[in-house]
């Protein structure tokens, strides 16, 4: 998987804007976010947190519970506004005469009726960035500062031509939305957000963080499970699970840098997508519920942080986001334990016809009258989250059974049930070996007196019996060996899980009042389907390795047997001779 973002590209063009555009893009509120360096995109720790997403509920389903990214996330880790006037109005079929009005640019699309799209090359170009790439011993600083050069010479340097400033700063917002904030599959850059780009005074009112929500949930909720791309500014998924679960794939550099994103410094592995997408996938199964930070933000202020400080009112709100024709819910109610509240249980279904972007020839819309009652609950500024529950082991027992069978939800055991399965397959082949020599020689036994006539092609029967029993008796003794090795493996894994248990149950006990006062009784919940759980899967490793130990006793056996047919075989055939 990779993102669909052009980060560095994105980054280029802002900072080769005249000083006089870069200000205008800050008084948008699109500052805090272009001054992020851009940094190593995490792809395999996306897909794993991708794979959580349920579509029914818009949230993530970890061990634990739900969980859900907020405003106050998007605000903290990008530093976009997410309160303002919602990312809506009107989509069209036919952008010809907004591209060529606004952006001076011919627009295309899939057939003649569809001219939505205006293409990366040709918007490049306008940008002075058409073929500029980074070389391969060029430095990411150096390339920023070269390509920034490239793009300063196209852009217009008189604040006093308006017409031409106001197209330049089009065109840089078509490719920061198309490339960056909201990106889409395919090469073109749509064209949807034009009509917002009309007044240039009233883009800085618009709630673009909440859009990025929006376009983030449409993106997850609208995926295959097959796509090699991911949509949105794919760094803010990655970011947020730094915060929510500490995986140890981030070092924070700089612990008092605003927005949260430029605090932090990605670990770089050079092992496979694959290897790592495994290992990653373990380690959210297996993660401890107690090391879970559900307000990762209690003790952060706001210091130059304006745009958190502008959105706190709809902070702890369920509220339906918009970004044009992807309006989603954010359901803040089912992950209450952000807020520092107790959760209890709610029924979900998933939303009907919303979030859903317009295919095919879709007609002109306006989704402020389609969704009329979405887009009233924005202005009414949602719902606050309540909630009157005294602890959540009622919420988690009834998670557990609504989700507990669902194949991502089982702790993975590090790959031990499927070696079982393997060792298990080669004593039965072993065994099934053992079967067909032993009858083979039962037959031997029975014509090696009646015929001495035969002695050469018995001598070969019995050297190619003896090689068929040596080969047997070689996988046996293997086998025997494999059993033992990954026997000792699993008295080792339950042993260390037990003590695993252990810790975390005497952390449990030693809790006080004052120290956690609202989620003892969860953690012990929490805990007490751990060590269900953990007994489960320990009661059936010892029946697993009871079984198998019989196999393997019963191979030793049918070898035995079968070097006593050999040998009272070949005495027969001794005799024969004589």
């Amino acid at each position: 998987m990779r993102p669909r973002t052009m980060w560095p590209l994105v980054v280029v063009a802002y900072r080769g804007l005249p000083a006089f555009q870069r200000e205008r893009v800050r008084e948008m509120g699109f500052g805090s976010i272009l001054e992020i360096e851009p940094f190593f995109v995490d792809p395999p720790l996306i897909q794993v947190i991708r794979d959580r997403w349920d579509r029914v509920s818009r949230t993530f389903l970890f061990l634990w519970g739900h969980m859900v990214p907020s405003l106050e996330d998007v605000a903290r880790i990008t530093g976009l506004r997410v309160d303002g006037e919602a990312v809506t109005g009107v989509t069209y079929v036919d952008y010809t005469d907004l591209t060529q009005q606004l952006l001076g640019l011919e627009p295309f699309g899939q057939d003649d009726h569809e001219q939505r799209m205006v293409g990366r090359v040709a918007l490049l170009e306008s940008l002075g960035l058409a073929g500029v790439q980074q070389k391969a011993d060029e430095l990411l600083p150096a390339f920023v500062e070269r390509a920034a050069g490239l793009a300063r010479v196209t852009y217009g340097q008189d604040a006093e031509d308006t017409v031409r400033a106001d197209r330049d700063l089009r065109r840089f917002l078509v490719f920061f939305f198309g490339k960056m904030l909201f990106t889409t599959k395919g090469d073109g850059i749509h064209c949807r957000f034009l009509e917002l780009l009309d007044d240039l005074t009233r883009v800085g009112r618009y709630a673009w963080g909440a859009a990025l929500l929006a376009h983030t949930f449409a993106d997850l909720s609208t995926g295959t499970g097959r796509d090699t791309t991911m949509g949105g500014f794919a760094p803010f998924l990655q970011v947020w699970s730094y915060y929510y679960l500490p995986l140890g794939r981030a070092t924070e550099v700089d612990p008092t840098a605003v927005p949260l994103a430029r605090r932090w410094l990605p670990l770089v592995s050079t092992a496979t997508y694959a290897f790592q997408l495994d290992v990653l996938r373990r380690h959210v199964r297996d993660f401890p519920a107690l090391l879970v930070v559900w307000e990762p933000y209690a003790d952060y202020g706001d210091a130059d942080q304006p745009w958190v400080v502008s959105g706190r009112g709809l902070f702890r709100r369920d509220i339906w986001v918009h970004c044009l024709n992807e309006i989603e819910p954010l359901c803040l109610r089912l992950a209450a334990h952000t807020l520092g509240l107790h959760q209890h249980w709610i029924d979900e279904a998933e939303p009907k016809g919303i979030g859903r972007k317009t295919r095919g020839k879709a007609k002109t819309v306006d989704w402020r009258t389609r969704f009329l009652e979405q887009f009233s609950d924005w202005h009414r500024g949602g719902q606050v989250v309540t909630s009157d529950a005294t602890d959540s082991t009622a919420y988690l027992q009834r998670y557990q059974e609504e989700y507990g069978l669902r194949d991502f939800m089982r702790p993975e055991r590090d790959g031990r049930d499927t070696l079982i399965g393997q060792l298990e397959g080669q004593l039965a082949a072993t065994m099934a070996q053992q079967a067909e020599a032993r009858a083979a020689l039962d037959t031997l036994a029975e014509a090696g007196g009646a015929s001495s006539s035969r002695g050469p092609a018995v001598a070969a029967e019995v050297s190619s019996l003896q090689e068929q029993l040596a080969a047997a008796v070689a996988r046996a003794e293997r086998a025997e060996r494999d059993l033992a090795i990954w026997s000792e493996e699993l008295k080792s894994a339950l042993a260390r899980e037990t003590l695993t248990v252990a810790e975390l149950t005497e952390q449990g006990s030693q809790l006080t009042p004052t120290e956690l006062p609202r989620d003892v009784a969860e953690l012990r919940a929490l805990l007490a389907l751990e060590r269900r759980d953990l007994e489960r899967q320990q009661s059936q490793w010892e029946r697993e390795r009871e079984r198998l130990t019989q196999q393997a006793v019963e191979a030793r056996a049918g070898q035995l047997a079968a070097e006593r047919l050999l040998k009272a075989s070949e005495e027969r055939y001794r005799r024969g001779r004589e």
